[in-house]
């Protein structure tokens, strides 16, 4: 049996002990039942947004020092983006919006980042910012942010945009950090991914990486660029 406390998984005090030596007295099949459980809680614990959660705004710049805003405006997903003068580059309400939660130290995150940015390059074929039915955003969670992450990414160039630094967005309600951002969409284990509609409502979430979730996101992403639900 395992308790849950604070967010951490513990033991309860009362275990059978050998009386000879005082410590704790468990058989290997008994081990093995309770690293499941554990597994099983761990991943419990890490409660990701759901499927029909809505989108929280907010406002990162990229690497490329692009600030990009995303929000939910008159009922359609609306992502923006603008210099670091504040000047309106592009305005574009895209059919789907793929995040990527990850970190530099991240290994199942490096796995997934190719099969990733093949999707993007797929879906972005001969479109731009503006018109773009796909758009992708990767969230970069090192605490060190651009000054870790702009190295990184040079030695594996992603196509699609990484944002890591923090923004001062005047507007009221918008999430301004990475980290402000693996607390609101409930990030406890990397890699997650969601994918959001035109309306900005989660379609898609998932923890960790293996290639069924590849194939996955190309049917969802395909079905909201045909306007399917």
């Amino acid at each position: 049996m395992l308790i849950e406390k604070a967010g951490e998984v513990v033991f309860p005090e009362k275990i059978w002990h050998d009386k000879s030596t005082m410590r704790p007295k468990i058989s290997r099949k008994s081990i093995g039942i309770i690293g499941k459980i554990i597994v099983f809680a761990v991943l419990s614990l890490a409660a990701i947004l759901k499927p029909g959660d809505s989108l929280l705004p907010f406002s990162l710049q990229t690497v490329d020092g692009v600030i990009i805003t995303v929000a939910i405006e008159e009922g359609r997903l609306t992502i923006k983006r603008s210099d670091k003068q504040g000047n309106l580059l592009s305005v574009n309400h895209p059919q789907a919006l793929l995040l990527d939660f990850w970190a530099t130290w991240c290994i199942p995150c490096r796995a997934a980042m190719p099969h990733l940015d093949r999707l993007y390059r797929q879906f972005r074929s001969g479109e731009t910012a503006k018109t773009s039915k796909v758009e992708f955003f990767g969230i970069a969670l090192d605490r060190q942010g651009e000054a870790i992450v702009r190295p990184f990414l040079q030695k594996i160039k992603l196509s699609y945009p990484q944002l890591c630094t923090p923004t001062a967005a005047s507007a009221a309600g918008l999430i301004r950090s990475p980290q402000e951002m693996a607390s609101a969409y409930k990030v406890q284990e990397i890699p997650v991914v969601y994918v959001f509609d035109r309306e900005g409502c989660i379609v898609h979430a998932h923890v960790g990486f293996k290639e069924d979730h590849v194939t996955e996101l190309e049917k969802i992403l395909s079905s909201l660029v045909e306007g399917e639900k």
